[in-house]
């Protein structure tokens, strides 16, 4: 027989595979959550299972070196790397399953005049007469809208079904000049939207009362899209190379943006019908990927978008399940990578009424960067990967609990881990403690070179880190050096001239400022100049939600910011090089 049994414990799920599969192709096609955070290229170890009993191709010296650096026995082999050869029975551990995980929900707050495009109307129909039969629209647009107002058939359908009598109440339901529905009955009291920061790793929603301004419950998931790999490049090659990934991409983030607004709405007891706007804010390749938009022109040079602001879509054509006939927007993208969460970022900071001269920092999955001088605005993206959030590293992790996130030394290493249960891995934050405690006590050079013959760093029992996880980190780091030093020389500014640095995103969230500026991840300025502001991306999908005036703010700032290629700069190659070398900026 071609194929055979294969039993996943603790699940206890029994699967079929074709002799001669990949083990890690068969869990995923099955959407058993287990990591392939390298995309199944077999060099980060994340994907370890435990062979219990069966056949399973020997593995080569590659997959027994990455095996050793986990601390496993011969019992584990790695999912990407086995190659089924009959009936199997294999355990997933817990450190190799995609959990549930904390993600950042809190983002920087400020004021602004609350004006949704979404509003409600209740009112009886004027009556018409005979001597005046006005149809029944136009009555209405006389007291909510136009002659400029739109209306779908569905709309007036409902219309119809409600009647035309004087004593009847019904609700218009408006965005802008449209009216999406009408409801029976006075449901103003009733109105509620959806923020949604579109994140490359984890995915927040959040309800919001329209009528108040309030929040009325927040959720998070990990972005099915995962299982592609743990980074936009990888998503994009996927999308680009398959056209059957693109549509599987497309009903991951979807799927998980669903599931989060059924929880939501279990939690509030509203019903989906309630929700008639959706706000979406994500980097460029994820509002691609959410249309089910080709990818094509983000996969090759000169990484163009195939747009930037859209019009309000109509909610049944997205995916997305709130009410039928509401409308999901999407923060506007500014250029190349530089997406909508960091329009949404900037509009949650009200960088056009900040400080004189201002550094915005996202250092999510990608790292994206925006300089404020003056009446000037430019941006730039780098090629730093999925270190920061540790999703690369051999002893890498999202910040989940277990995940180290701060260290200290005085006589011996001091580890903090997210939930204070011990130690299973590293996250961003964590790894930038860890590397300049390195460089304090001698452990690496500041060419990111470990000291020790075994080029190892011991951090527990269960964690060491690299020389590979240093330069990955290395790397990671030089590029975003490399693009802020771009950004301050196009604008003729040193970094002792910036007024405010902001730094956002969950990693940034944690960042200890002084270890990040020993390492010369962010230049050394004093520390009231720092703020870490959180989750911008929600916090701006959140305020696009309840303003019209800033939405329409967000679209005209994002025409004025001006991109700047790194690959196009001046000695980039010298640049970034230079900055390789982790030490203070001068």
């Amino acid at each position: 027989m071609n194929e055979c049994d294969v039993v996943v414990l603790p699940e206890g799920v029994i699967l079929k595979a074709a002799r001669g599969a990949i083990l890690a192709d068969v869990l995923r096609n099955s959407e058993l959550p287990i990591r392939l955070d390298c995309r199944l290229r077999g060099v980060c170890g994340k994907c370890l299972v435990e062979i219990i009993r069966g056949d399973a191709a020997e593995p080569d010296e590659t997959e027994r070196f990455l095996i050793r650096n986990r601390q496993a026995d011969g019992r584990f082999r790695l999912a990407c790397r086995c190659r089924i050869q009959g009936p199997l029975t294999v355990r997933i551990p817990r450190e190799s399953l995609l959990l549930s995980i904390p993600a950042l929900t809190e983002g920087f707050r400020r004021e602004f005049i609350l004006d949704p495009p979404l509003r409600k109307f209740a009112a009886a129909p004027a009556a018409a007469t005979l001597e005046e039969p006005e149809a029944v629209l136009d009555l209405i647009v006389s007291r909510f809208g136009d002659k400029k107002t739109l209306i779908s058939p569905a709309a007036l359908a409902r219309l119809a079904a409600s009647g035309s009598s004087a004593e009847r109440t019904i609700t218009v339901v408006m965005h802008g000049n449209e009216i999406l529905d009408i409801e029976p009955g006075d449901t103003t009291e009733r109105i509620l939207g959806l923020a949604v920061d579109l994140g490359t790793t984890t995915v927040v929603a959040e309800v919001v009362d329209l009528l108040m301004g309030r929040s009325l419950a927040v959720a998070t998931a990990l972005n099915g899209q995962a299982r592609f790999g743990s980074d936009v490049v990888s998503r994009i090659s996927a999308a680009h190379l398959n056209a059957a990934a693109l549509g599987e991409l497309r009903d991951a983030a979807r799927e998980t943006i669903n599931l989060l607004i059924g929880e939501l709405l279990a939690r509030i007891g509203a019903l989906r019908s309630d929700i008639y706007e959706a706000v979406i804010a994500g980097n460029t390749a994820m509002t691609h990927l959410l249309l089910g938009l080709p990818v094509a022109t983000l996969a090759v040079a000169p990484f163009q978008s195939l747009f930037s602001a859209l019009p309000a879509l109509p909610a049944d054509r997205t995916g997305i399940r709130i009410n039928p006939a509401g409308r999901v927007y999407l923060a506007p993208n500014i250029k190349s990578f530089v997406g909508g969460d960091i329009s949404a970022g900037l509009t949650a900071i009200d960088i056009e009424n900040g400080p004189h001269s201002l550094l915005f920092i996202d250092l999510g999955t990608n790292g994206e960067l925006v300089l404020k001088h003056g009446g000037i605005l430019l941006t730039t993206s780098t090629a730093a990967g999925p270190a920061f959030e540790g999703m690369s590293l051999s002893c890498g992790m999202i910040a989940a609990p277990g995940a180290v996130h701060r260290a200290d030394f005085v006589d011996e290493l001091a580890l903090g881990t997210i939930d204070g249960g011990p130690a299973v891995g590293v996250c961003g934050s964590g790894l930038i403690d860890l590397l300049a405690i390195a460089l304090d006590q001698g452990w690496m050079t500041a060419a990111g070179s470990i000291s020790n013959p075994a080029k190892v760093i011991v951090i527990s029992p269960a964690i060491a880190l690299l020389q590979k996880d240093i330069r990955e980190i290395q790397l990671a780091a030089a590029a975003i050096k490399t693009g802020i030093k771009r950004l301050l020389a196009e604008a003729g500014l040193s970094p002792a001239d910036l007024d405010k640095i902001v730094v956002a995103g969950a990693f940034g969230n944690t960042l200890n400022f002084r270890n990040a500026a020993c390492l010369g991840l962010i230049p050394s300025v004093a520390e009231n100049k720092i703020d870490f502001v959180g989750n911008s991306s929600l916090a701006g999908a959140r305020i696009l939600l309840l303003s019209a005036a800033e939405r329409d703010r967000c679209e005209a700032l994002v025409r004025r910011i001006r991109h700047v290629s790194l690959a196009q700069g001046p000695a980039f190659e010298d640049a970034f090089v230079e900055s390789l070398e982790f030490k203070p900026w001068k």
